[in-house]
């Protein structure tokens, strides 16, 4: 069960700060048909997780890029960062061939699993309900 939790934690820590805005739903949606599809969530997670953690602008993220999220920031100073242990298993799941970079590729791949295990009723599309923290995270996965 912890294990469970702490790779949950790890993909909120990845994927939820924009879904938990309130616009974060209608900013996926591109096309404003009121329902985020597959490549609409890849696109624009996809981009903004690259924009945020790509420090060198190379298009891929490092291991250390990926691990500066984990750091406390100064505000946060006194919360002590995600264990490593949990943060090495999903770098594994995220870098999918081990090659120490994480490409749009890859990263596109590990955003279809994460669509998969939100999509609630299973239609191809998120609705906003879907997109709300902690929607849809009861699916076995990642």
């Amino acid at each position: 069960m912890f294990k469970h939790a702490l790779i949950a934690g790890a993909i909120v820590m990845l994927a939820g700060p924009a879904l938990a805005q309130s616009k974060g739903a209608a900013a996926l949606d591109a096309d404003g048909d009121g329902k985020v599809t597959l490549s609409e969530f890849q696109a624009g997670r996809g981009a903004q997780m690259l924009a945020r953690l790509d420090a060198d602008k190379d298009g891929k993220l490092s291991k250390a890029e990926f691990e500066a999220i984990r750091k406390p920031k100064a505000e946060d100073a006194a919360t002590p960062a995600a264990p490593a242990k949990g943060a090495g298993r999903m770098w594994s799941r995220v870098d999918a061939d081990n090659d120490g970079f994480v490409s749009k590729a890859e990263l596109d791949g590990f955003l279809a699993t994460r669509f998969q295990r939100i999509d609630a009723d299973n239609d191809g599309a998120l609705t906003t309900a879907e997109l709300k923290p902690g929607a849809g995270r009861s699916k076995v996965g990642i």
